[in-house]
């Protein structure tokens, strides 16, 4: 069974969809970009590689909210798939890997290492109210 040219109808696009398509060219070229941070405060403009130190760093992540020239409004990222396959590169991928398991973990193991004592204090405290 192979493709038969002969039933193929063309995809009709909604304007929406044609707005998208037509967005993603224009961003893709343009590389201006706004984020909402996870205070929801504006961020930008951003060029693709302010992005990508933004993914690194894990200030965006795929459910950042985006705005860029042409769009009508903030969207998540992981909605514009060109831009998130352009900041998402192996370089990057990689980095975020190596910050993560060479600096965030060993920070959150400090931090619990810290407040061990105080949570036993706290365990304590509800286990002598019964």
């Amino acid at each position: 069974m192979g493709f038969n040219f002969m039933e193929y109808k063309p995809i009709i696009l909604t304007l929406n969809q044609k707005s998208q398509i037509n967005f993603i060219k224009i961003a893709i070229k343009e590389n201006i970009w706004y984020y909402r941070d996870r205070l929801n405060i504006a961020r930008g403009p951003c060029d693709i590689y302010i992005l990508r130190k933004c993914w690194i760093n894990g200030i965006i992540d795929q459910n950042t909210l985006v705005w860029g020239i042409g769009l009508d409004d903030w969207i998540p990222l992981k909605n514009i798939k060109n831009l998130i396959i352009l900041i998402r590169i192996p370089e990057v991928q990689l980095a975020t890997i190596i910050k993560k398991e060479l600096v965030i973990k060993p920070s959150l193991n400090n931090i619990r290492d810290l407040n061990k004592s105080r949570r036993n204090t706290w365990l304590n405290q509800v286990e002598e109210m019964f």
